[in-house]
């Protein structure tokens, strides 16, 4: 299966696809590639569910000042990483990342 297949399939079937963005089977890095590679061919409006589980599962988990450092060089985020991201739920995170993550979806 090719990145663009999986991210099609991914995309079209997220509640089949979801454990393949699950850090507790695969490496942080390898997930965090997937998963914006998967946001980056997402048309919100078609891929609501598929990118906002993005946010509120993988995204969620890598939460941190570490994500945000790799994410500030796709500022300003195209309309499905602000839908993912505004998925996750921050409540337990640190009050500095969740400024710092309030700021960028600004």
């Amino acid at each position: 299966m090719t990145a663009n297949e999986y991210n099609g399939a991914y995309l079209a079937q997220p509640d089949l696809w979801w454990w393949t963005t699950n850090l507790s089977t695969e490496p942080r890095g390898l997930v965090l590639s997937r998963v914006l590679a998967i946001i980056m061919q997402a048309n919100v409006v078609v891929h609501e569910k598929a990118v906002g589980q993005l946010g509120a599962g993988p995204l969620e988990d890598m939460m941190s000042d570490e994500l945000l450092d790799e994410l500030k060089v796709l500022h300003p985020f195209s309309p499905a990483l602000k839908l993912a991201l505004s998925c996750v739920r921050i409540g337990t995170e640190t009050a500095r990342v969740r400024e710092r993550l309030a700021a960028m979806l600004r």
